[in-house]
């Protein structure tokens, strides 16, 4: 007799519970993926150490013992507990990562340079985050958070407003220096500069002409000049010097700050504005919680 239970005796448990679960050494073999015979040499181990019987060995099949039947109950009890135990564990660290996806001009130009405070305070909180094209497609996209550029209409999501946008005309400093930019007959000169795919469904000189129109500037073409189909190759271009960019505010902050970038004339509010979308419906997480209370408190 034994005085205490070692790691092999877990082991063999294992062995116990599917046999004793599918009365077939057999049986349990499959489901084990091993041979019949090394379950039943494991079983025969298991009732040696015990030093009881826990099977009826009869022509048509194995049969549980009493002392059997009560150590497969309290065995398949702790075997449920631990893995119940488990999944509790492996739910908890995966509720630690929190999958966000945006447009990458406002990855790079926005969020990114905001992540490593989050980090900081939040370390146990890992974000996974991904930026794969101009325009979200939140349809086919798995997320727990998505900030995307929009009018706000939403029919399967939910959205909150993270940041109300304007649009600006940005320069490099060199570019046209001295020109007199309340002439409307510049824009004669100008080379424009476009994000080709503003929002969904956009024109691709959207932006231009609504800034246009709302600026006044209604007889201007918007359709001359180079395209891009990121807002931030656009602002990259009139950071170059090849023209003027229509920016969104948030995303040249750092460029009017440092003085790379001016911008000639006033801004106006766009027609577009951020937006933190979750899907309709779905629970979130904690660690979904905490980052998207935090992106609100930032703005």
């Amino acid at each position: 007799m034994m005085s205490g239970l070692g790691v092999r005796t877990f082991s063999m448990l294992i062995y116990f519970e599917a046999c004793g679960r599918l009365l077939s050494f057999s049986a349990a073999a499959r489901e084990l993926y091993v041979t019949t015979g090394a379950v039943s040499q494991q079983i025969r181990k298991l009732e040696e150490q015990l030093g009881i019987k826990l099977f009826e060995r009869r022509p048509s099949g194995i049969r549980l013992t009493a002392k059997g039947n009560e150590l497969l109950t309290v065995t398949r009890q702790s075997i449920e507990a631990i893995r119940q135990t488990v999944e509790r564990l492996q739910v908890n660290s995966i509720d630690t990562a929190v999958r966000l996806t945006s447009t990458p001009s406002f990855v790079f130009k926005w969020l990114i340079p905001m992540l490593k405070e989050f980090n900081l305070n939040n370390p146990d909180i890992k974000i996974e985050t991904y930026a794969e094209a101009a325009l979200l497609n939140l349809s086919t996209a798995s997320f727990d958070l998505a900030i995307d550029y929009s009018k706000g209409e939403y029919q399967n999501f939910d959205a909150t407003l993270l940041v109300e946008e304007i649009l600006l005309p940005v320069i490099s400093p060199e570019y046209m220096k001295g020109a007199n930019w309340q002439d409307p007959k510049i824009w004669d000169s100008v080379s424009l500069l476009h994000d080709a795919m503003p929002w969904s469904d956009a024109p691709r000189d959207a932006e231009w002409r609504y800034w246009l129109d709302q600026s006044g500037l209604t007889d201007v073409s918007s359709r001359q000049g180079h395209y891009f189909n990121r807002s931030d190759m656009a602002i990259a271009a009139a950071d170059a010097g090849l023209g003027v960019a229509l920016a969104r505010g948030s995303l040249v902050k750092e460029e009017l700050a440092s003085g790379r970038l001016i911008a000639p004339l006033p801004a106006v509010p766009s027609c577009c504005n951020y937006y933190l979308v979750t899907p309709k419906g779905k629970a979130i997480s904690h660690s979904v919680g905490v980052l998207r209370d935090w992106l609100l408190s930032k703005v």
